[in-house]
């Protein structure tokens, strides 16, 4: 079963590709899921990130909280329904 994490502050620039390699120092990543706006298709700042396991997932909020990405300090927390 995976698991979902909400990442805030997201660079707008950033790829889907850097943002994996960026939370897999905590665990497998499965999937990462940008927020776009419609139209533009530009960043909304956020995304939600899907751990392989619940040891990754709670890794990746402990060590990447409040973290800096290009320059951006993100907020990683456990996704909600």
């Amino acid at each position: 079963m995976a698991h979902t994490l909400y990442v805030g502050n997201l660079p707008f620039k950033i790829s889907d590709e850097e943002l994996a390699a960026h939370f897999a120092s905590a665990g497998e990543v499965v999937e990462v899921t940008h927020v776009r706006e419609r139209g533009s298709d530009r960043s909304n700042g956020c995304g939600f990130i899907e751990m392989a396991d619940a040891t990754g997932a709670k890794q990746a909020v402990v060590s990447l909280d409040g973290s800096e990405l290009a320059g951006r300090t993100l907020t990683v927390g456990l996704a909600r329904p």
